[in-house]
């Protein structure tokens, strides 16, 4: 694989990839969906990279209730933090869908081996992530679920259709919310004119009213 199809080696000359070359070892692996990726507890020297599919990262409560804390969809990487602080992770890892991941092997050594330019994209990468959750605390903080519901849409429209990758039972754990509370809620916005829904699209209606009410 053309390691700078990799975020976190892009913009890296070849006289960089060459420097650290010697430590790099990538291994691509297959997951089926449903299967998991690494478990709550577990200590990794390798870092992981979504390259095709789809995955959830999240937390399970004493209930056995699921919670989501990020979905990836996008080739990305991920479990950065928890392997350079040699850390258990705090959540789980699951293929969402059939999907196929680069591991890239003792990615602390690459690290502590790296020129200027990939230590710039590691920094880069643990700030968006920053940025990410966030944005992420902001909406689970808020006070009604509508208004839970209406961050995430106004997040993700582009020209007021919100395309949403997650189906309503992923987007309910991410809100942390039931799939029955969810579906009501939006059915009340789509009472109230502020949304329409055709499957997984959502178009914004009122969107006005929508951020008047946040």
């Amino acid at each position: 694989m053309n390691l700078k199809k990799i975020d976190l080696f892009k913009n890296l000359s070849e006289e960089d990839l060459e420097k650290i070359s010697q430590y790099i070892s990538l291994e691509e692996r297959s997951y089926r969906k449903g299967e998991t990726i690494f478990n709550q507890g577990d200590i990794s020297k390798d870092l992981f990279y979504l390259r095709e599919g789809k995955i959830a990262i999240y937390n399970i409560d004493s209930n056995g209730k699921r919670f989501i804390l990020e979905s990836l969809d996008k080739p990305m990487v991920f479990g950065e933090i928890y392997v350079y602080l040699d850390l258990p992770f705090d959540f789980y890892g699951e293929a969402m869908v059939d999907s196929k991941i680069i591991i890239i092997r003792d990615f602390k050594k690459i690290i502590e081996a790296s020129p200027r330019a990939l230590l710039v994209n590691f920094i880069d990468l643990l700030a968006r992530k920053s940025l990410s959750l966030s944005k992420k605390n902001q909406i689970i903080s808020s006070q009604s679920l509508r208004q839970k519901i209406s961050k995430v849409l106004l997040e993700n429209e582009v020209n007021n259709k919100v395309d949403l990758t997650m189906t309503r039972e992923e987007l309910a754990d991410y809100l942390s919310v039931t799939r029955p509370s969810l579906s009501r809620e939006l059915s009340n916005m789509v009472d109230s004119d502020l949304i329409e829904i055709d499957g997984r699209n959502i178009y914004i209606i009122n969107k006005e009213e929508i951020i008047r009410q946040l």
